[in-house]
């Protein structure tokens, strides 16, 4: 143990808010695990066929990457019996967590982005749009997060946590400068996006209108996790880093980006009815109806049989596959 080093000061009482944090995310988790089970097992079938679950699939990978990462480096770090030891042994400069920070803040912009691709999605769908959303989701954060891939970076003090630093190989705007940007700008578009379904509303049947209401509860509320996460962001990069304000907003904002990356797979399993059922039926609880055992044979007429109040519009044949 290095005597003359920084030392942690992580307690019994900071691991209980950690124990907290992981006891909450463990359902989420599950439930992620879930739905992407359920899609890669039904996905040719109509009911999950809409490339809204596509994009939502995407952006469930993303979270879970991203909570793992950040979880990695910046949560089960900070364990007390784990703390002082990881402080002497990777306080020090070097390559060996490079990969990890880099997924970190990468998968932190894509979170982002996907949420516009989803919001973009629900407004207009087409065939080839929903490709270039989803290449954007992952080619959009290169340019912003490839430098960290050349960077050393080390655990530092985070009183009373654990935190992560990079050295600057090349000179290039703070991390949180730039997530400021991308959550900032996020939150715009979905705002945006939510506002042109509202003016859809109008054209829409009973049913649907229904259904798209309870999607923009769930839009603004993500919009609403976006602008948390944006303040935070500005908080950050604006705090004094020695002062008590600037840790504490490090060391709280767990409660953000929880809420930001661990509350999607309960809108959907509250606003889908498919997805219930396929959950259902994969625990055993229900036997599988036959339209979800057996599926609609013919495809030219499948989009007549089945809408699960995701898509703003109706779903033709080719164009949201």
């Amino acid at each position: 143990m290095n005597a003359t080093g920084p030392r942690c000061s992580a307690t019994s009482s900071t691991d209980v808010e950690l124990y907290i944090e992981f006891a909450i995310a463990i359902p989420s988790l599950v439930l992620y695990a879930l739905f992407l089970l359920i899609y890669c097992r039904e996905r040719r079938s109509t009911q999950l066929r809409s490339s809204y679950y596509l994009i939502f699939v995407v952006h469930s990978c993303i979270n879970i990457v991203y909570f793992l990462s950040r979880a990695l480096i910046m949560r089960i770090s900070s364990f007390s019996f784990l703390c002082q030891w990881v402080l002497d042994s990777f306080g020090k400069f070097e390559y060996g967590f490079t990969p990890i920070y880099f997924i970190y803040h990468y998968t932190q912009h894509s979170q982002a982005l996907s949420i516009i691709a989803i919001n973009i999605n629900r407004v207009k769908i087409h065939h080839y749009s929903t490709h270039v959303l989803l290449l954007s989701i992952f080619i959009i954060p290169l340019p912003l997060t490839w430098h960290l891939l050349i960077s050393p970076v080390k655990f530092i003090t985070s009183p009373p946590m654990l935190g992560m630093d990079y050295s600057r190989i090349v000179t290039y705007p703070g991390l949180s400068i730039l997530h400021l940007v991308v959550d900032g700008t996020a939150t715009g578009v979905v705002a945006i996006a939510s506002v042109a379904i509202l003016a859809q509303l109008r054209a829409l049947q009973n049913r649907k209108k229904t259904n798209e209401r309870s999607m923009i509860i769930v839009s603004l509320l993500l919009s609403f996790g976006l602008l948390l996460s944006a303040t935070v962001q500005y908080l950050i990069y604006t705090l004094p880093r020695t002062s008590d304000t600037y840790f504490f907003t490090l060391n709280r904002r767990w409660i953000v980006t929880n809420f930001v990356s661990l509350f999607p797979p309960w809108s959907l399993l509250l606003l889908s009815s498919v997805v219930r059922t396929e959950i259902s039926v994969l625990l055993g609880r229900t036997p599988p109806p036959p339209c979800l055992s057996q599926g609609i044979n013919n495809e030219d007429n499948w989009q007549e049989h089945y809408y699960d109040g995701l898509d703003t519009q109706r779903i033709h044949k080719n164009n949201d596959y």
